[in-house]
């Protein structure tokens, strides 16, 4: 369970967004961790697609590949680590 409301102050102050992955083949695709109208999401652009913006459940119910979700996982962890390993 992600704690949403504590993922959204973490982005908050690293600007409202994170790269988490990035993909070069076949076509260049980045994924990103942002806030969309003041709540976390998922921002998935690449160049042969307009962006597409979705809430982390739904990220979560489709996403299939290992990496790309280890990778979330991760930012999320390095995002809550950071900020609130700082206000304490």
């Amino acid at each position: 369970m992600i704690p949403l409301a504590r993922l959204k102050k973490a982005l908050e102050e690293v600007g409202g967004y994170i790269w988490f992955y990035i993909e070069l083949e076949p076509f260049r695709t980045v994924y990103t961790l942002a806030l969309c109208g003041g709540a976390p999401c998922v921002v998935v652009a690449g160049q042969d697609m307009s962006p597409v913006q979705m809430s982390i459940e739904e990220y979560l119910r489709f996403e299939t590949d290992k990496r790309r979700l280890e990778s979330f996982w991760y930012t999320i962890r390095y995002l809550l680590d950071k900020v609130y390993a700082h206000s304490t």
